[in-house]
C-alpha cells in the first residue's frame, strides 16, 4: 500500500510540474516576393533555449543558401559566426532584436504573421504578459507605416503588409536596398504603456492635398496655448525647413508649404516628414509626398 501511495504521489508531482511548465512560444514571419517565391524566419522562446551557441534541438542552426533563389536569413543574437540561420531560439528572459537579410527577390514583398500569438495565453505574466512591442523597421517603413510617430510598422495592429503598396509611384520606394536589411523587434516592454499615455496627449496633424504637386496646407489643433515647433525633414533625416517656432494660442492653425529652400531652389520630388513638437515634446508626425 505504501508503495502504491508513493508512486501515486510521484505521479501527481510529475503531472503538476508538467501543468505549470512554461510552454514554448513559436512565431513565424513569412515573406513572399512578386514572383510567388517564399521563405520564413522563425522566432522561438523556450525554457530550454540558451543565449550563447546554437539550440539545434529547437531548429536553430546554419543553413546552406541557394544563391539563385529567394532567401531570407538572420544571425545568432550573440555569436555572429552563425550568420545564415532561419530559426532564432532564446530564453524567455531575452528579447528578439533581429536583422533580416534577403537575396534574389522582386518587389513588392508581402510579409505575414499571426498577431494573435503576440497575445498568447501561455506567455509569462511578467514583465507585461504579451508582446506589446512588435515592429518592423527599415528605410521604407520609416515613411510608409501604420505608426507614424515611431516610423516603424506596428505588427500588433495587423497580420500582413505589402511593401511597396500597390500604386506607390515613388521610384525610391522600389529600390531593393530600401527594404533589406530589415529589423524585427519582438519585446515585452513594461515602459511602453507609460510612453503611450504621453503620446495620447496629442493634437491632430493633417495635410491636404497629400500627395501634392505644388503646395500643401498643414493643419493642426492645439488643446491649449503652447510653444510649437513645426519642422520638415527629408527622407535622409535632414531638417530642410522650420515652418513654425513660436508660442501659439489654443485652437486651429494652418500653414501652406512649398517654399524654396535657402538656396532659392524648389524642393525635389520625394517623401518628407513633418514633425510637430509641442512644449519641447515630439507629439505627432505626418508623411508628405511631393510628386
Amino acid at each position: 500500500m505504501k508503495k502504491i501511495l508513493l508512486v501515486s504521489g510521484l505521479l501527481l508531482v510529475f503531472v503538476s510540474f508538467q501543468s505549470f511548465a512554461q510552454q514554448q512560444w513559436k512565431f513565424h514571419v513569412a515573406f513572399e516576393d512578386a514572383t510567388g517565391a517564399r521563405d520564413t524566419i522563425w522566432f522561438i522562446w523556450d525554457t530550454t533555449a540558451t543565449l550563447y551557441g546554437l539550440d539545434t534541438a529547437l531548429g536553430e542552426k546554419p543553413v546552406s543558401l541557394n544563391y539563385s533563389t529567394f532567401n531570407v536569413w538572420t544571425n545568432n543574437k550573440v555569436n555572429f559566426d552563425y550568420d545564415t540561420i532561419k530559426t532564432l531560439a532564446i530564453p524567455y528572459t531575452e528579447s528578439f532584436e533581429t536583422t533580416i537579410e534577403a537575396i534574389n527577390f522582386e518587389l513588392p514583398i508581402t510579409i505575414t504573421w499571426d498577431s494573435a500569438l503576440l497575445h498568447a495565453d501561455w506567455l509569462p505574466p511578467t514583465p507585461v504578459g504579451w508582446v506589446n512591442y512588435a515592429r518592423i523597421d527599415n528605410d521604407y517603413f520609416f515613411f510608409w507605416n501604420n505608426n507614424g510617430l515611431a516610423h516603424q510598422y506596428d505588427m500588433t495592429l495587423s497580420d500582413s503588409v505589402t511593401a511597396p503598396y500597390e500604386g506607390n509611384g515613388d521610384p525610391w520606394a522600389w529600390q531593393d536596398w530600401v527594404h533589406f536589411p530589415m529589423d524585427i523587434f519582438l519585446i515585452q516592454d513594461p515602459t511602453l504603456q507609460v510612453n503611450e499615455k504621453i503620446e495620447n496627449i496629442k493634437t491632430t496633424l493633417t495635410a491636404y492635398p497629400n500627395p501634392f504637386k505644388e503646395n500643401t496646407t498643414i493643419e493642426f489643433y492645439l488643446e491649449q496655448k503652447s510653444f510649437v515647433e513645426l519642422s520638415v525633414f527629408n527622407f535622409q533625416g535632414k531638417k530642410v525647413e522650420t515652418l513654425i517656432q513660436k508660442t501659439l494660442i489654443k485652437g486651429n492653425h494652418k500653414i501652406k508649404w512649398n517654399e524654396p529652400d535657402q538656396a532659392g531652389k524648389p524642393y525635389g520630388f520625394a517623401p518628407y516628414i513633418v514633425y510637430l513638437n509641442v512644449n519641447g515634446t515630439s507629439i505627432q508626425s505626418i508623411k508628405l509626398i511631393k510628386y
